[in-house]
């Protein structure tokens, strides 16, 4: 048995490069399943599942496709891969909040997290 060696989420920055990673990593990814992809090969980017959306501030300038596509990934990297669940801190809402200011969030999109997801959180966050 191994023990991996923690890194502090703190320590990591959002930035616009690592968005970009994330962008051209799920690109091969279908809408509807992660089966492509390999969970291992983004272990070391499982903690931008929970950034908030101050986090998310470089994202604001990207296009609403490329925000749905990196939408669809954390919806279903919560619900497929262990380790990638965020609950009430989920990635998804902060980029449906962008997506949102962008007058680009769809009905459509909305039923699709639902139905894809068990996260009562998703895609608006909490309540109160």
């Amino acid at each position: 048995m191994s023990i991996g060696v923690w890194k502090p989420a703190s320590s990591s920055v959002l930035d616009a490069a690592t968005i970009r990673v994330l962008l051209d990593a799920v690109e091969v990814a279908s809408p509807e399943s992660l089966e492509c992809l390999n969970a291992q090969d983004f272990s070391d980017l499982a903690w931008t599942a929970t950034q908030d959306k101050r986090a998310w501030s470089q994202a604001e300038s990207l296009a609403p496709a490329e925000l749905e596509r990196l939408i669809r990934f954390f919806t279903l990297a919560e619900q497929q891969w262990v380790g990638w669940e965020a609950g009430k801190r989920s990635s998804v809402i902060a980029l449906v909040a962008i997506l949102k200011s962008q007058s680009a969030f769809e009905p459509e999109l909305r039923r699709w997290i639902k139905q894809h997801s068990d996260n009562r959180y998703l895609p608006y966050g909490a309540a109160l």
